[in-house]
């Protein structure tokens, strides 16, 4: 987690990425997948659907459902952290 948030005029929103994917997905190797689904959700640049789809392209058909529920997981709690 960052400890010193820099000054300026933005927002943060934080929740422990690294956390999550070991405690709540399962696996810690998919933090990343959480951190751009929250990226996903907090920038609105995308949509979810699309960014979803990108990801579950890249992946083994084993890692397809890890890989969705880490996404997922990332983009919900980014929604929830904004609140």
């Amino acid at each position: 987690m960052v400890k010193n948030i820099p000054k300026g005029n933005f927002n943060t929103v934080a929740f422990p990425i690294i956390n999550t994917a070991k405690n709540e997905v399962g696996r810690e190797i998919v933090a990343n997948i959480v951190a751009l689904g929250a990226m996903v959700a907090l920038t609105g640049v995308v949509s979810k659907e699309s960014a979803e789809k990108a990801v579950l392209a890249r992946v083994p058909e084993a890692f397809m459902e890890l890989n969705k529920k880490a996404f997922s997981m990332g983009y919900d709690k980014a929604i929830a952290a904004k609140a």
